[in-house]
């Protein structure tokens, strides 16, 4: 009577596991860099005419974000643009950027637009 090696099936299984998990990471990396892409391609045209800056920046966060007061940095009044401006600063990804404001508890979808604006408007200095 032989007695099945179960420990080859293990490899196996876990191998599958980690092609699966391997997969779902590149299937929503390329989701982050679609939804990063696709509005700034179709935005070319109109943010010609938009404004820049931080007024752009709030601006295009909607949901009634303000800019700063005179006198108050972009990075003070809005926490995650000082994280989003020293990440693409130091050649990080925009998808890693995306991912890093989410480890901090930004709502996916949120993280993906503070991203979109930033790239599209610079907000950096202080409030007019």
């Amino acid at each position: 009577m032989q007695i099945p090696d179960l420990s080859s099936g293990q490899r196996v299984i876990r191998a599958t596991c980690q092609r699966r998990s391997i997969y779902v990471a590149a299937v929503v990396g390329m989701a982050i860099a679609v939804l990063l892409i696709a509005p700034v391609v179709l935005m070319g045209a109109s943010s010609a005419h938009a404004d820049t800056g931080v007024d752009g920046y709030a601006r295009c966060l909607g949901g009634g974000a303000k800019p700063p007061p005179p006198g108050v940095s972009a990075e003070d009044w809005f926490p995650s643009v000082h994280v989003i401006a020293t990440d693409l600063d130091s050649a990080v990804p925009s998808a890693q950027v995306v991912q890093r404001l989410v480890t901090m508890g930004v709502n996916p979808n949120d993280a993906v637009t503070q991203v979109q604006c930033f790239v599209a408007n610079q907000p950096r200095g202080a409030g007019h």
